[in-house]
Order: C-alpha cells, then sequence, then structure tokens
C-alpha cells in the first residue's frame, strides 16, 4: 500500500507553504470580486473547469512568487536591524552560508523548519494586505459594511499576528545560526552490550 504522506515530502511541502497558501489568500477576495462582478466570467469559469483552475492555479503561483520575493525584502530590513543591534548579524549569515558540516548537525534540521516558516509568516504578510484590499473591491460591488469590516480586521489582525511571528522567527533563526557556527560536539555511538 503506498504511504499517502510520501507526496509531502520538503521538496513538495515547500513550494506549497512558501508560494500557494499566500498566492491563495492573496487572490482569492479577487477572484471572488471577478466571478461577482462579471457575469459572463462565471459562466465561463462555471463551463470551463479544469482551465479556469489552470489559470487560477497559475495566478496563486504568480502571485506567491510575488509575495515570497516582498517577504524577502522584509527579511533583508529584519537582517539590517538586527545588524545594527549586535554588528555581527550579517557576518554570522556570511560564515553560516560558507560553512560545510562533516556531520549534519540537530540544529540544521531545526533552521530549516524555520526559514519554512519564516518564509510563510512574511509572504504571508503581504497575501493579507492583498485579500483586504480585494475585500474593499468586494465593498464597492456589494458587500455588505458588517462583512467587510470583520473580514478587514480579521485581515489586519493575521497581518499584525504574522509581522510579529516572522519578527520572532527571524530573531530565533540568528540566534540558532550563531550557535551552529560554535563547535559541533559529535557523540560516538554506544557500545553494543555483550549478552551474558
Amino acid at each position: 500500500m503506498p504511504n499517502f504522506f510520501s507526496a509531502f515530502t520538503s521538496d513538495v511541502f515547500r513550494p506549497i507553504v512558501t508560494l500557494l497558501i499566500p498566492g491563495a489568500i492573496a487572490v482569492s477576495t479577487w477572484f471572488i470580486g471577478l466571478l461577482w462582478r462579471f457575469p459572463d466570467l462565471r459562466t465561463l469559469v462555471y463551463t470551463n473547469h479544469a482551465e479556469a483552475g489552470l489559470v487560477l492555479v497559475l495566478a496563486m503561483i504568480f502571485a506567491g512568487l510575488v509575495l515570497e520575493d516582498m517577504g524577502a525584502r522584509l527579511e533583508s530590513w529584519l537582517d539590517s536591524r538586527r545588524e545594527k543591534q549586535n554588528g555581527k548579524h550579517i557576518a554570522n549569515w556570511y560564515a553560516y552560508l560558507r560553512t560545510a558540516f562533516g556531520a549534519d548537525p540537530v540544529g540544521r534540521g531545526y533552521i530549516r523548519a524555520l526559514v519554512l516558516r519564516l518564509k510563510f509568516e512574511l509572504g504571508t504578510v503581504f497575501a493579507m494586505c492583498s485579500a483586504g484590499i480585494g475585500v474593499l473591491w468586494l465593498w464597492y460591488v456589494d458587500l455588505s459594511f458588517k462583512v467587510v469590516f470583520v473580514s478587514e480586521l480579521l485581515c489586519a489582525l493575521f497581518a499584525a499576528w504574522l509581522f510579529w511571528e516572522g519578527w520572532s522567527t527571524h530573531d530565533t533563526l540568528a540566534k540558532n545560526r550563531a550557535n551552529l557556527l560554535e563547535e559541533i560536539r559529535i557523540v560516538p555511538p554506544l557500545p553494543k552490550s555483550v549478552d551474558r
């Protein structure tokens, strides 16, 4: 029996988390607005599911790439802020990039998870902003004020929370990169016990 979860390796999971999910959030309200505003487009999408789905996935990927780039710019700003605080952040970052580990320390897996989380958090901050602007367009199209208010509040809260989380993740990532530049401890395997 094939393992269902084997499809979610890091090679597949990373683009889903960093591109597709933020891209989907960013284009969702705009797509709804287009369908609501243009009945001919709604009919076209309804009669051509596969083609419409393909175009929507491509739009999500495009938006995800743009959002990832915006998140990288925000990460660079966080890097410069941290460099001003301790004066070693950029040097540690470049030293980490030049390091080839003889053994894979446990911390590298943790750093990979933090990088994935950071890219998701920073990209989704901008995705929430895009969705919020799309909600304003839906208000113009004819969405009720109450729904717009709640939606805008949720978008703003999620954007603020994800920015805060990204700030914290960036800080944790910097500390762990600096830690991995220290001496690595290699623990030899335990000797096999002798049966008596």
